[in-house]
C-alpha cells in the first residue's frame, strides 16, 4: 500500500475527521505477495459506496470502481476532500509526485514553481488518482488505529519527542491515568514527552482513579 512520511498526529486527526463526517472503509483486506501486498478497499459515506480501489500487488497500478456517478455521490466526494485533514494529506501527496516528477527532469523549473503555487493554492480536486491515494492511506492506517484504540482502553501508550514521524510508541501495562503519567513522567525523565495517545483519540483521564 501507499507509503508517506508519516505522523501519527495526522493519521488519527484524519481518521477521526473522515469518521465523524460519515466516511469509512469496508472490505478492507490485504494479503502479501511476492512484490507487495494485494489488497482493496471500499469507501463509503453514510450507506452509500462511493468507490472500490484494488491493487493485485503484481506491482501494477491500482484500479479503482466508483459505484455512483451521481450528483449525490459526486457531492460526497467533494464533501471528502473539503476535510482540512484530508486536504494536508492529498495536498502532501500531489506535492511528493511533483517533486518526483522535477527529480526525474519531466517538469522544468518554470513548470515545478507554477504546478506547486497551483497545489497550494486550493483544494484538491476528487481525481481518480487523488481518490486512489486517499483510500489506500486510510486503508493502510486502518490496522494501527484499531491497535491503539484497543490498546488505550487497558495500557498508557506515549509517544516520546521524535517519534511521531517514525511512527513510534510505547505501551506501558498500566491504566492512563494522572497519576501514572506523572509516574510514567519521573520513570522517564531523561526523554520528553511528546504526547499522550489517549489525547488524540479525545479519551478523558481525570475520571479514573489511580
Amino acid at each position: 500500500m501507499f507509503q508517506h512520511n508519516r505522523s501519527l498526529k495526522n493519521d488519527i486527526a484524519l481518521f477521526l475527521a473522515t469518521t465523524a463526517a460519515g466516511f469509512r472503509l469496508t472490505e478492507n483486506k490485504s494479503a502479501p505477495t511476492s512484490n507487495g501486498a494485494a489488497w482493496c478497499a471500499s469507501l463509503m459515506h453514510g450507506r452509500a459506496k462511493i468507490v472500490t480501489v484494488t491493487n493485485g500487488g503484481y506491482g501494477g497500478p491500482n484500479e479503482s470502481h466508483f459505484h455512483t456517478l451521481t450528483a449525490a455521490g459526486k457531492g460526497s466526494l467533494e464533501t471528502l476532500f473539503a476535510i482540512a485533514e484530508v486536504t494536508s494529506a492529498v495536498r502532501r501527496h500531489m506535492l511528493s509526485q511533483l517533486e518526483s516528477e522535477k527529480q526525474y527532469d519531466k517538469l522544468s523549473d518554470a513548470d515545478y514553481a507554477a504546478a506547486i503555487a497551483d497545489v497550494e493554492a486550493g483544494v484538491p480536486a476528487a481525481t481518480k488518482n487523488n481518490v486512489e491515494f486517499l483510500v489506500s492511506y486510510v486503508a493502510d492506517t486502518g490496522e494501527m488505529i484499531s491497535s491503539l484504540k484497543r490498546a488505550i482502553k487497558t495500557k498508557l501508550v506515549v509517544v516520546f519527542e521524535g517519534g511521531d514521524s517514525k511512527y513510534e510508541y510505547v505501551a506501558y501495562n498500566i491504566i492512563d491515568t494522572p497519576a501514572n503519567r506523572e509516574r510514567v513522567k519521573l520513570q522517564e525523565k531523561g526523554r520528553n514527552i511528546d504526547f499522550f495517545i489517549a489525547d488524540l483519540f479525545n479519551v478523558p483521564t481525570a475520571s479514573k482513579g489511580a
